[in-house]
């Protein structure tokens, strides 16, 4: 590898190997002028047979989907498709080279969860009729690709994408304040109130927000299957940043150091989970620390054997540990 024009010419060889070596792998290559050569290459496609099992088996199934400028002599773009796994680690699953075709890459994308999701164990307990819950930074095309491929998934949009454009209108602390407390509003209840506060601000900062669907960007609207309150398409910012250098690579070059990224990367978690005692992730304990030392904070008054009041802040609630 190394030279561009060279490089293209071997696309058809690298997808080969692929398939050959890494049973189970999809690599696609999507050329113009079959009928009229010499053939022009429009894009690549690879998802990895490990990456398609361990998303199923081991990650939430919620996937960061992005796109990210490539840089040398033959500018394109790198679409990639990232999960998070139990330790919420990045766990890439797909990529395409060259190409800003969402419908394509979320075709290919699907079908490719869909091939191993009845031979993996689910590490969650799988929801029938459920499908991965998809976030974004709400791109037009993206946002297309999604109504005619996944029409009935959830969608998400990246709150620090929303929230940049907002500013832009209303800048401000007591916006960005108001903004991300209705974003993190566990309760119907508070996210109508940070709204209203927002309304009181400015009635043209709530028709902006009002706009755009809760479901698509405040917790409390989110659905559960995805086991997961995500805000942010960071595991895609991440996975974009660690290719920084690499996008100025030819198309082999850069999908090759993706594939070997990928590998190492996976090789090091594994060997660092060997060390690890016990079935809760390291970062599933912290939170549950934190928890409990917020629940500390709380003042409880029992009102009957299995019922209790908790205070929180100004904010009563009823806890039934029967019923929970």
């Amino acid at each position: 590898f190394g030279d561009a024009s060279v490089e293209y010419e071997r696309v058809w060889e690298y997808a080969a190997a692929i398939r050959k070596y890494n049973p189970g792998s999809t690599a696609v290559v999507k050329v113009d002028g079959i009928e009229k050569p010499p053939p022009l290459f429009q894009r690549m496609y690879i998802c990895l047979q490990p990456c398609k099992e361990g998303f199923i088996a081991g990650c939430r199934p919620i996937l960061g989907v992005d796109g990210a400028h490539l840089r040398g002599p033959y500018p394109g773009v790198l679409l990639t498709a990232v999960g998070k796994d139990g330790n919420n680690n990045i766990f890439p699953v797909a990529w395409a080279g060259n190409s800003e075709t969402w419908t394509w890459f979320l075709e290919l994308l699907v079908r490719d969860i869909a091939s191993v999701a009845s031979s993996v164990t689910w590490v969650h307990e799988k929801e029938e009729e459920k499908e991965v819950t998809y976030m974004s930074d709400r791109q037009k095309g993206l946002l297309d690709a999604f109504r005619t491929v996944v029409p009935n998934a959830e969608i998400r949009f990246c709150c620090r994408h929303i929230w940049a454009n907002f500013k832009n209108k209303f800048p401000g602390e007591i916006y960005r304040e108001s903004f991300w407390k209705a974003a993190r509003s566990s309760t119907k209840h508070h996210f109508k109130q940070h709204m209203e506060a927002i309304k009181g601000l400015n009635i043209e900062a709530f028709k902006y927000l009002d706009a755009i669907p809760p479901c698509n960007w405040s917790r409390h609207a989110f659905g559960t299957s995805s086991k997961s309150g995500m805000l942010l398409n960071n595991c895609c910012e991440s996975f974009n940043n660690v290719l920084r250098d690499a996008r100025s690579k030819p198309i082999l070059s850069l999908m090759e150091w993706i594939r070997r990224y990928v590998m190492k990367r996976c090789c090091a978690k594994r060997n660092g989970l060997k060390s690890f005692d016990g079935v809760i992730m390291p970062s599933v304990v912290k939170m549950i620390h934190n928890g409990v030392l917020q629940v500390s904070k709380m003042k409880i008054n029992q009102a009957g054997l299995h019922e209790f009041e908790v205070d929180d802040d100004g904010d009563t609630f009823v806890v039934n540990l029967k019923n929970k």
